[in-house]
């Protein structure tokens, strides 16, 4: 398996299981706050592409 492909597929778990976390969160919520924010969205999104940059960089590194 080519090694950037290791990379995508390892972020896209990542992005399953920390949007899964998420939703979990705010299921539990008091009813008031059951709803996601796009700000909110954004972030994860955002620690998804700082997790993907930083593996690529990481396997890129060590060959």
């Amino acid at each position: 398996m080519d090694s950037l492909t290791a990379v995508a597929i390892a972020s896209a778990v990542y992005a399953l299981l920390l949007l899964a976390t998420y939703l979990a969160m705010v299921f539990k919520s008091p009813p008031g706050y059951k709803k996601p924010t796009k700000k909110e969205l954004a972030v994860i999104a955002l620690i998804v592409a700082v997790f993907f940059a930083g593996a690529y960089l990481l396997v890129h590194g060590l060959r």
